[in-house]
């Protein structure tokens, strides 16, 4: 998992600094608004740390209004303005979807696809052994299942029941933007405007594979994603939910059906059956 530390963020800042710098040919208004983001972007002597997940809300702002700015009144010839601007951007919304240490990944997903609502709520704790519990499927009909690192646990609501079997192969971290996390890592998104989706003001990027992004514009988070379709239909995901929580005993009850179905019978595989007894 790639990880960004504040020296990222300064080089950045550093960039954005010198893109800011006043010019002999600029109008006034450019001047000043320069001067104003030179001013707010200066490092400072004493180093600030920064969340790993987001930025503080200052830092975030700041750099959001510079990036607009930029790309709003700098020109390309040469200067390089939209790209730097734009790495901002990709910078924090990669960090944004980059889960810290030792929490509790919880996201919720939200599709339309021919007419039907599909939901996937997932939990999965960001460190090994990365145990997790997820509910996908039609809304208020979805299969549920759970993973504690060495079995996993599958929910059958009918019979209220949990097959349990163990794992064929160790599990690894992988949510819903594992993919999106990956392609923002390589450098392989592209920031395309600036969207209103439901009154929000969203940074819209471009990803491989025809998909398409949505970033809030104040703490980056992801709030929509395009998926285009075998058959040329694009669906709109919702991210209904994206956050972290921490390691509390409550929260640990989250990551386990067995937790949340605690008078369902369980019924133990062949396989499981077999590796307990040693044969």
């Amino acid at each position: 998992m790639t990880r960004h530390d504040d020296s990222d963020l300064r080089l950045l800042e550093r960039d954005l600094t010198a893109l800011a710098a006043p010019r002999d040919d600029d109008e006034r208004l450019r001047r000043t608004l320069r001067d104003e983001l030179q001013a707010a972007l200066r490092p400072q002597p004493i180093r600030r740390r920064f969340p790993r997940r987001v930025a503080t809300a200052t830092a975030a702002a700041i750099v959001a209004a510079a990036a607009v700015v930029l790309v709003a009144t700098v020109g390309t010839n040469g200067s390089g303005g939209p790209a730097v601007a734009s790495a901002a951007i990709v910078h924090h919304a990669l960090a944004a979807v980059t889960p810290p240490a030792n929490q509790i990944l919880h996201t919720e997903v939200v599709g339309v696809q021919n007419g039907v609502t599909v939901v996937g709520e997932t939990w999965q704790q960001t460190s090994p052994p990365y145990a997790s519990r997820g509910i996908k499927g039609l809304a208020g009909h979805g299969s549920e299942f759970s993973d504690d690192g060495t079995t996993s646990y599958a929910y059958d609501p009918v019979t209220n029941t949990i097959d349990e079997q163990p794992d064929s192969s160790p599990p690894t971290f992988a949510d819903p933007m594992s993919q999106i996390r990956a392609e923002l890592a390589r450098g392989q998104a592209s920031v395309v405007g600036t969207v209103t989706i439901g009154g929000a003001s969203l940074y819209k990027l471009a990803l491989p594979h025809g998909v398409v992004g949505y970033f809030d514009q104040t703490d980056y988070r992801a709030r929509y994603l395009d998926d285009p379709q075998h058959d040329g239909s694009v669906v709109r995901l919702r991210v209904a939910a994206y956050e972290y929580l921490p390691m509390t005993p409550d929260n640990r009850a989250l990551l386990s059906v067995t937790a949340q179905h605690p008078r369902a019978r369980i019924v133990v595989s062949s396989a499981a059956a077999s590796a307990a007894s040693g044969k």
